[in-house]
């Protein structure tokens, strides 16, 4: 799957500062390579994002902090907890 704005929503905003709240079906790894490139013009460095990662028997949490916001393509986001009982690959130690 890919990006769907209508998952994206404001959890709260206050002094230029939004925490998001986004769910989805798809893995962590797919999320940190690009995924939020169809909100960029959303986001600003500095916000936070909260994910709810659903599987079929289990829902996962990440927090992201959006880092940067290049010209064109995707958010940078810095991953910043997450509860996966797997850590993504791009993480592995």
């Amino acid at each position: 799957m890919s990006f769907n704005a209508q998952d994206l929503s404001v959890l709260a905003y206050a002094n230029g500062f939004t925490h998001w709240h986004y769910r989805t079906r798809d893995s962590l790894e797919q999320i940190m390579s690009g995924y939020f490139a169809g909100a960029a013009e959303l986001l600003r460095a500095g916000d936070q994002i909260t994910i709810t990662l659903l599987g079929p028997d289990r829902a996962d949490l990440a927090s992201f902090a959006v880092t940067g916001l290049p010209v064109s393509g995707a958010p940078r986001l810095a991953l910043l907890a997450n509860s996966c009982s797997r850590p993504p690959a791009a993480m592995a130690a």
